[in-house]
């Protein structure tokens, strides 16, 4: 990555949170070996935005310097139709300096560009963000510029909320942490407001780049840890505060300069950008674990029972004995009571009253009780858990009869996942946090059965 790109075009890069193994990577077809390909943004089911400076043809490629060409917005989608219309609004955005990257929200699309080219090395211009509404009419876009662009220093890396809420975006404004912080500015009927710096548990004295946000957590770019590399980190807004900022590891991050990533809210599939092999390339990542489209609350297994008869009535005056046989060698002597079994199954209860005086016995009532064990993933863990500490969950007192479970999965609501029969966690925080198991069966007749299940927990 060269850093005219940081002064120019700012990089979307978000992050997945808990990298692992099991995730995959594999190069965009978009890639190309000499020029950039930069800035993946979603837009339209299955197609994205990038940003490149791929040189397309004497005529219509600019250079920058003697070496480096202009970038601009490219889309890609397998379907050519809706490539062709989206390459017709991208012609009404792109310009003859450096375009990108940008993000869309419905038909506004929101792009760094150059700006006040005069004065000045074409490829040190200023940076700003500025909207392009296409609603009304698909060749003929209102512009508006972003209200905070300022001459005196770059404003870019445009990220939208989902909602279309929030802008966030990196600047190197005055008043920040260091060179490029994060920033938000929230959008107050047709104004944004001020924008905001996100605070010392985002930016640090170096540079914050890329953000990108989806469900509560915000991913972005910096080189804190390092000379001139970036790398991914990601941070979580709870309780009106964002936690400190934590470094993705590999496969995402590596030893070079690691960027551009979004990803969907399973946080298993998207893409990044990444110099790993000399040029800047987009990476696609998914997950090779299953995905489960339903989990259901965990239900405890049931050994202990009330026994009551409720079709008589005890009266102490008389001369007689209650008592229970319960089918498993056990027997009470009481109208009413509790009573646990110790596996499952089938069992014949009985009632019994005894005449005392009489010395006769009656079958007051008689009937089958089926304990059967749930079929589901179960989750075993201790039931109190400290921050800090090491806790260890267990699936071993999952069940599926008649076939095999071949696999375990673990998923957390901070977003680690892990594949095994037992996971040792340790969280950082307190809080309340969710877990789901979910394993991969095979029944006798060689279907393949998923089931998840789905606990809450506190850790104190």
């Amino acid at each position: 990555m060269k850093w005219t790109l940081v002064y120019i075009v700012f990089l979307i890069l978000p992050v997945f949170a808990c990298a692992q193994s099991y995730i995959k990577i594999e190069p965009l077809s978009v890639n190309t070996s000499d020029f950039s390909e930069i800035a993946p943004a979603f837009y339209f089911k299955g197609g994205i935005f990038y940003t490149s400076n791929v040189k397309t043809s004497a005529i219509e490629s600019k250079k920058t310097t003697e070496n480096e060409y202009f970038y601009n917005v490219y889309y890609y989608h397998n379907d050519r139709s809706i490539k062709i219309l989206v390459d017709s609004m991208l012609s009404k955005i792109n310009t003859t300096f450096h375009d990108g990257p940008m993000v869309a929200y419905g038909d506004t699309f929101i792009v760094s560009q150059n700006f006040n080219i005069k004065g000045g090395k074409k490829h040190k211009a200023p940076v700003g963000i500025f909207f392009y509404d296409f609603s009304n009419d698909k060749n003929k876009p209102v512009y508006k510029p972003f209200p905070y662009n300022n001459t005196g220093f770059r404003v870019g890396h445009p990220c939208l909320s989902p909602d279309g809420k929030y802008l966030f975006f990196s600047s190197n404004m005055p008043g920040g942490y260091g060179g490029f912080d994060i920033y938000v500015s929230e959008k107050k009927d047709t104004t944004w407001d001020v924008p905001k710096n996100l605070g010392p548990n985002i930016n640090s004295i170096k540079d914050e780049i890329t953000p990108f946000f989806i469900d509560n957590r915000l991913y972005f770019a910096s080189n804190r840890d390092s000379v001139k590399k970036f790398d991914v980190f990601f941070s979580e807004f709870d309780e009106n505060q964002w936690s400190v900022a934590e470094n993705l590891p590999e496969p995402i991050n590596s030893s070079s300069n690691d960027f551009g990533f979004i990803c969907d809210t399973t946080f298993e599939q998207g893409y990044f950008v990444s110099d790993r092999k000399k040029t800047d390339d987009i990476y696609r990542f998914y997950s090779t674990l299953p995905f489960f489209e339903q989990c259901d609350t965990m239900q405890e297994n049931i050994l202990c029972f009330h026994f009551v008869d409720e079709t008589s009535q005890y009266i102490d005056t008389l001369p007689v004995i209650y008592e229970w046989d319960f089918g498993d060698s056990i027997k009470v002597q009481a109208w009413e009571t509790d009573h646990c079994y110790d596996n499952f199954g089938t069992y014949l209860v009985r009632l019994i009253m005894i005449d005392t005086i009489a010395n006769e016995i009656h079958e007051v009532a008689n009937y089958e009780l089926v304990i059967e064990r749930i079929v589901q993933p179960f989750i075993t863990m201790p039931d109190s858990i400290i921050s800090n500490q090491p806790v260890l969950f267990d699936s071993k007192d999952s069940y599926f009869p008649n076939g095999k479970i071949e696999r375990f999965v673990w998923m957390f609501s901070d977003g680690f996942k892990y594949e095994g029969n037992t996971c040792e966690r340790t969280f950082k925080k307190a809080g309340k946090y969710w877990v789901r198991l979910g394993f991969v069966a095979v029944d006798e007749a060689k279907h393949v059965i998923k089931k998840c299940s789905v606990l809450e927990f506190h850790v104190h």
